[in-house]
């Protein structure tokens, strides 16, 4: 037994030691090879190609070696510069081990025997000058191959790619097409110049439109051959080969050839099959669902020709015919089928220019329950300058599509949709205003439709709908629908339909639509709101009139104005409204120029508005005005915004801009943190919940935060000066000038206030004897916690005067604080000093402006009053030689006023300078101009 077990031992662990180099031996090389793919594609391609990774192995296909490059992206340079050509999660390339040891030690060729791509994703672009972003390959010139020189040779057993996407956009030929979980697998001997290539291509989902026209709309495509490859020719020829389009199944024959840089083509396919359900499965509505239990009758006949070169400056002839003859259809689960189908469509080009495709549907029939309905189309030079017949007769009644096609999401489908017209058009004679030349007669109807069920988020009934063709528009003289609970009344016209369903054009028109009732909230269904692209291809105008809108907790009333979409841009033109218990006048504009990215700028005129509903129901002011939580009153405000969108609709707050001005008239605070604060610090209960009375402020918007500019504001007897910040995060920096009538001063106050003046140097002072006090006080931290610093700041003769000496004290303070902080020679210290000063200053302008603006106020009243004395004197004269004293006495109380008011501005003025000029003086002794 020892004897069997000892050799058994001996190979399980020669066996491991193999397995164990086989996994640790391609480390060594794998730097070296990624270095030569990286040099090999530098040179071959005018791209930024990159991946995140490099694996090797020996494992997986030996006794070859593995190569895979993770995560493999190409971007474009110009024309295309930025866009992805392809990037793809892995690429695999199986290589000959022996041809690798050769590569390593004598530069002998490294042969390839797989290529596996694992889920790429393509986007191919064709410009109108025929410019193709696939075309990135540097042109090498052809040197005799050096002696030594190390080279790649291709030895391709298999090529495979699995779970693409490719999309491919050809301006040039108004082509485009879409392809997704598209599977392709290429097997045959690539070191043969002759050989049978094994073809198998499957793609889940496939669309391709032409000419604006469908031709493919999310179908199954599969295809399966051996085609017969001659490398040499470079020529690949099928036979018999099968393409199935869902049920539809196509004989392919011919070949396809590179011919420099065009590829030629001579194809022909035809349906081998002539029952039309091949056909009818390119119906999506008809495929989607039980399909297979589908009976049918009729047939069909689909046959076409693909000949001659396409490239650059080349397009093929081709040729596609397709018929269906007596058909009908029936779901044997529904009690009705749709019968009489007849079609006749086919799609002709000579050769030379996609413009010469001419879209022929001769005849389209069929019969829904006792409905008919007949159309015919005709379409030529697509590209160049579209001309359009088209006609449709007849009428539907949507229950008996219910009663037809099986519709899983659809709970209620009714009504009649009634079709008699004619349009024949070129794209040029629109744009030309040739309307003479347009033939254009007949309408489109609806009555009584009701759709509802989960396919539509609300219930729509359209009570009535009507189109009226003309050579000049489509005109809409009626249109009355509910949504939901919405109710839409429309009239108006469209130009350029045609033109717009085929892809050429922008949709242009205007109309008038007004409703009694408009749910906003409805339309978003329920669900996070999402950037709403606006089209690029509509120039509408749109005059709106609403009695009532709802959105979120805004109820508006009376809305009406001016809407304009143009160019991915939505205007607003004089939309105004009642709402928040005020009127509102909205100008400005929401745009998609870059859909990933809106931006809006807007211009907002609030008259009257109520403070507790506008912070309840609008965002913004919860942001930028979180006292409005605190406030009870109304408010009057011009506002200027702009800024960009976040993906849910709602402004990137930190970077917006914006300015604008506030009044109102008596505002009641309640229980407002930083009032409630100072009350307890200074024991004045007034402050605790003040009524404020009217009030101007101005402020800009920066970044998330909003700056108040220092405004005057009357507290009852007390006058306070306001000015600072607050941002976003709901943090404060702002600045209160208080001066505070003795008389009003309880004796906790008088204590408190006497503290103060204790911690300013002050001991002793006789508060009593002045008649107000001035405090000065910083609000930081938050709105929830703020931190409240109070001063004192003197005394004043007057309310004016205390307001005034509590600003100079304010600033007196700050310098002082920041001088105290200079206290270190260090670069960082010194850096910090200037910053201070320079806000020092600032500060003291701002306080300046607030001293000037106090004088304006109390000079104005001086003079006020004593106009008010003058006339009152003048009218009590009873005679004309007591009108005349009285007159002298009105003048000179004018005259002492005047004097009185110019002696307040002159000192205002000496004091606001003297601020200023003291706040430079102790900046420069904190940081001198050197150092700043």
């Amino acid at each position: 037994m020892r004897s069997v077990r000892k050799p058994l031992i001996g190979i399980a662990a020669v066996l491991g030691v193999i397995i164990v180099l086989l996994a640790i031996v391609p480390y060594f090389f794998r730097d070296r090879i990624a270095q030569r793919v990286r040099a090999e594609v530098a040179a071959s391609v005018n791209a930024d190609v990159r991946w995140s990774g490099v694996s090797i192995g020996l494992l997986r296909h030996f006794p070859n070696v593995t190569l895979g490059l993770n995560d493999l992206s190409v971007v474009n340079g110009t024309p295309f510069a930025g866009d992805t050509l392809v990037a793809v999660r892995q690429f695999r390339v199986v290589l000959g081990l022996g041809s690798v040891i050769g590569y390593l030690t004598n530069g002998s060729p490294i042969v390839v025997r797989q290529l596996i791509v694992q889920q790429p994703v393509a986007h191919l672009r064709v410009l109108q000058d025929g410019t193709a972003n696939w075309d990135i390959m540097r042109s090498r010139p052809s040197t005799p191959q050096r002696a030594g020189s190390r080279t790649l040779a291709v030895s391709l057993r298999q090529f495979a790619v699995n779970d693409a996407a490719i999309t491919f956009d050809s301006r040039q030929s108004d082509l485009t097409a879409a392809l997704s979980a598209l599977d392709v697998a290429l097997n045959g001997d690539f070191t043969q110049s002759h050989f049978a290539l094994g073809t198998r291509v499957s793609a889940g989902d496939a669309s391709v439109r032409f000419g604006g026209i469908p031709y493919l709309d999310h179908a199954a495509v599969r295809l399966g051959t051996d085609v017969d490859a001659d490398m040499r020719a470079k020529r690949f020829t099928f036979n018999k080969a099968k393409l199935q389009l869902n049920q539809l199944a196509l004989a392919l024959d011919g070949s396809v050839a590179r011919a420099g840089k065009n590829t030629d083509l001579d194809l022909s396919f035809s349906s081998p099959s002539t029952d039309i359900g091949g056909i009818l499965s390119l119906v999506p509505a008809l495929y989607a669902r039980d399909f297979d239990k589908v009976q049918t009758a009729g047939k069909m006949a689909v046959s076409g020709t693909v000949k001659g070169a396409y490239g650059p400056n080349a397009f093929p002839g081709l040729a596609l015919h397709a018929t269906v003859d007596n058909g009908s259809f029936r779901y044997p689960d529904l009690p009705l089928p749709a019968r009489d189908i007849g079609l006749d469509l086919s799609v002709d080009n000579p050769g030379g220019s996609v413009d010469g495709t001419v879209v022929t549907l001769r005849r389209f029939h069929v019969v829904l329950g006792q409905r008919p309905l007949d159309a015919q189309l005709t379409l030529s030079t697509p590209v160049s300058d579209p001309e359009v017949s088209l006609a449709m007769k007849g009428s539907v009644d949507l229950a008996d599509v219910a009663r037809t096609v099986k519709l899983p999401n659809v709970q209620q489908l009714a009504g009649l949709v009634s079709a008699d017209f004619a349009v024949h058009t070129r794209k040029s004679w629109v744009d030309a205003g040739r309307y003479n030349q347009v033939s254009a007669s007949g309408t489109f109807a609806t009555s009584r439709v009701a759709i509802s069920g989960d396919a539509v988020p609300h219930p729509v009934t359209v009570d009535s709908a009507l189109l009226r063709f003309t050579p000049r528009r489509v005109e809409l003289p009626a249109f009355v629908a509910r949504v939901g609970s919405s109710d839409v009344r429309a009239t108006g016209s469209l130009e350029n339909l045609i033109g717009f369903l085929l892809h050429h054009g922008a949709l242009q028109g205007e109309a008038t639509v007004a409703s009694n009732e408009f749910n906003l909230d409805e339309w978003r269904s329920g669900q996070q709101s999402q950037i709403i692209p606006v089209p690029a291809d509509v120039d509408f105008t749109l005059g709106v009139t609403a009695r009532r809108l709802s959105y979120g907790k805004l109820d508006i009333r009376d809305a009406h104005g001016q809407v304009l979409v143009k160019d991915r841009r939505v205007t607003l033109n004089g939309f105004g409204m009642h709402t928040l218990g005020g009127t509102v006048v909205a100008n400005g504009y929401y745009e998609t120029t870059t859909p990933a990215q809106p931006t809006f700028a807007f211009n907002v005129n609030v008259d009257s508005v109520d403070i507790p509903q506008a912070f309840s129901s609008l965002l913004t002011v919860q942001r930028l005005a979180p006292i409005a939580r605190y406030a009870r009153g109304r408010f009057t405000s011009t506002l200027s915004l702009s800024g960009p969108l976040a993906a849910d609709m709602m402004p990137v707050f930190t970077k917006l801009t914006g300015q604008g001005s506030m009044q109102t008239g008596t505002i009641a605070i309640d229980s407002f943190p930083p009032l409630t604060k100072l009350a307890d610090a200074i024991h004045v209960e007034q402050l605790r919940n003040p009524a404020l009375q009217a009030l101007l402020a101005k402020f800009n918007i920066d970044r998330g935060r909003l700056y108040v500019k220092p405004f005057d504001v009357k507290v009852g007897d007390m006058a306070m000066t306001v000015s600072g910040s607050n941002g976003i995060d709901q943090t404060l920096d702002y600045t209160l000038a208080l001066a505070l009538p003795t008389s009003m001063l309880g004796s906790s106050a008088t204590q408190a206030i006497g503290a103060l003046a204790s911690a300013a140097g002050r001991a002793g002072l006789n508060l009593a004897s002045a008649p107000a006090v001035s405090v000065g006080v910083q609000v930081t931290g938050t709105i929830t916690n703020p931190t409240v610093r109070p001063s004192f700041a003197g005394t004043g003769s007057s309310v004016e005067a205390g307001v005034h000496a509590a600003a100079t004290q304010l600033v007196q303070t700050q310098v002082a604080g920041a001088q105290a902080k200079v206290d270190s020679t260090a670069l960082e210290a010194r850096r910090r000093a200037s910053a201070q000063a320079q806000a020092l200053v600032a500060q003291a302008e701002q306080q300046a402006a607030a001293i000037r603006a106090a004088a304006d106020s109390a000079a104005a009243k001086v003079r006020h009053t004593a106009d008010d004395q003058a006339k009152a004197l003048v009218d009590k004269a009873t005679n004309p030689v007591l009108r005349v004293a009285a007159q002298a006495g009105a003048d000179k109380l004018r005259t002492t006023a005047d004097q009185q008011a110019a002696d307040i501005l002159r000192r205002a003025n000496a004091r606001a300078d003297s601020v200023v000029a003291d706040a430079r003086k102790r900046a420069a002794a904190i940081a001198p101009p050197d150092s700043r």
